[in-house]
């Protein structure tokens, strides 16, 4: 009993530093999700989960499906709102993180966990924007916990934690397909430790597999339906050959992203863990180094692969980090206090700065009279003055949909009509708007196509010509211009044509 009070207050003694470290986060995420815009995969998350699919071209549907939840349950569409979803599953992954680091390091272990997790910005922001990230973060923490609870109960272990660990995986995997390492990893662990291979012989971990594989029929489904597009996509984006320089840029990306105190004692953290006298801690190491192992080896051999494709291998790195540095003695877990909260300093005030300037324009203000050319935002701007332009205009009249050149402008522009009228990409490859009701239909349509102020004249002639192999009666109406701030910022080319019906898959 004794024993118990001692535990309680032990707890009590870490709950403070966690709710501001929790406080902190929310902080940091609200007064990102108010003043950015949506960037352009949100604007394209957005405008394709419009119209209901099962899944999507580049990913499965759970981070698509829910600002659309978020905008249908409150009738608003402002970035905060569309955003409101993603800031639960940050929030949610960072008291998953902490639980887990509770696991293994006790409750310093589960406090320093929720540090550096929950301040570190690139997982912070990956709580924030519309991206598949933030589901796959929360559930995926989920499903690990209860996998933590599952080796750490050992014999004790129910069937109920098994089912737990399956509807969790079944969610990650309906968020991002990263969630599939997860128990490939387990599987791993359970193959080469003698507690692992006493699972085979219970339904436990069969039960929880063909749940979790519940979560990929939505994907399976869709993807059947249309030539496995999903897949040959995301197989086409490696395998280009040896490409050092590329995997050196991919990994001090990496390091940038974790800041470099997180990077160095996420490595020791990992590497300490990796032995059989404490398997909880192995069967974590291995969980995370499966994403980081597996997209390093594509930098490797890959010219298009992007540096936050690891990143949900480093999340099961904090709480490794965490129990780490809760074993420490307390000078040297002050000395990286020190050098964390420096570079935290640093970066949230880089962050908050490139929220200002990508709001207001405000920084190059002072130095030129016009934006430079280097200062582009384009790619995250309010395109909400575009639809009240050319209604007052009097551009709307008569217009059955619009269309744009490629993807990236269509979710762009798709955000300010906020899926109004249908909508079709004319050239580039138009990723999933290629599978929507939009790229098939016909009809009198404005070709609009977003640039930064300097750059829309010397485009429009192009434009025009392209728009006139279709419809050679095509016009140039005047630009819209929009303004970052209290200064005009961008020109959107307007282009009246008149498209006719194409066949499924226009466009691909």
């Amino acid at each position: 009993m004794i024993t118990d009070k001692k535990q309680i207050q032990a707890d009590k003694g870490w709950q403070t530093p966690v709710a501001m470290i929790i406080g902190v986060g929310v902080l940091f995420r609200l007064l990102v999700a108010i003043f950015l815009p949506l960037g352009v995969d949100e604007a394209h998350a957005l405008a394709v989960a419009r119209e209901f699919s099962w899944a999507f071209f580049d990913h499965p549907p759970i981070g698509f499906w829910a600002p659309v939840v978020a905008a249908k349950l409150t009738g608003l569409e402002t970035p905060l709102v569309l955003r409101i979803p993603h800031l639960l599953f940050g929030a949610g992954s960072l008291w998953m993180i902490y639980l887990i680091g509770r696991q293994l390091g006790g409750q310093r272990g589960g406090c320093w966990s929720a540090a550096l997790f929950g301040l570190t910005p690139a997982f912070a922001l990956a709580g924030v924007f519309i991206l598949p990230d933030g589901p796959l973060m929360f559930f995926g923490a989920i499903a690990v916990y209860w996998l933590v609870r599952i080796v750490k109960d050992g014999e004790k272990a129910g069937t109920a934690q098994w089912i737990f660990a399956g509807l969790a995986l079944a969610l990650a995997l309906m968020s991002k397909y990263h969630a599939a390492l997860i128990p490939i990893s387990t599987l791993i662990f359970a193959a080469s430790t003698r507690q692992g291979r006493r699972w085979f012989l219970t339904p436990g971990p069969y039960l929880a597999s063909a749940i979790g594989l519940i979560g990929l029929m939505p994907v399976i489904w869709w993807n059947m339906q249309n030539d496995w597009a999903s897949f040959t996509f995301q197989t086409g984006r490696t395998g280009q050959g040896l490409n050092l320089l590329h995997f050196g840029r991919m990994l001090v990306a990496q390091v940038i992203y974790l800041l470099p105190p997180v990077f160095v004692v996420a490595i020791p953290g990992i590497g300490a863990s990796l032995n059989k006298r404490d398997p909880a801690r192995l069967l974590v190491a291995l969980i995370a180094l499966g994403p980081i192992l597996f997209f390093n080896l594509v930098n490797l051999f890959s010219n298009q692969s992007l540096p936050h494709w690891a990143l949900p291998g480093w999340q099961y790195a904090m709480p490794l980090a965490g129990a780490w540095l809760a074993a420490k003695a307390p000078t040297a877990r002050r000395r990286f206090a020190i050098w964390f909260g420096a570079f935290l300093v640093l970066a949230y005030a880089l962050v908050l700065l490139a929220v200002l300037q990508i709001r207001t324009g405000a920084l190059t203000r002072v130095v030129y009279d016009t934006p430079p050319s280097w200062d582009r935002t384009i790619d995250v701007f309010d395109y909400a003055g575009l639809r009240t332009a050319l209604d007052k205009r009097g551009d709307l009249a008569g217009v059955d949909m619009i269309a744009t050149p490629g993807w990236i402008e269509a979710g762009l522009v798709s955000a300010a009509f906020r899926g109004e009228l249908p909508l079709r990409v004319l050239w580039t490859n138009p990723h999933h708007f290629g599978f929507m009701e939009g790229q098939r239909a016909g009809g009198e349509a404005l070709l609009l196509v977003p640039a930064m102020l300097q750059d829309a004249p010397g485009q429009l002639p192009q434009l025009l010509d392209r728009a006139r192999q279709i419809d050679p009666d095509a016009r140039a109406l005047s630009p819209v211009i929009l303004k970052r701030g209290p200064e005009p910022y961008a020109a959107v080319n307007v282009i009246r044509l008149r498209l006719p019906p194409a066949g499924r898959g226009a466009g691909q």
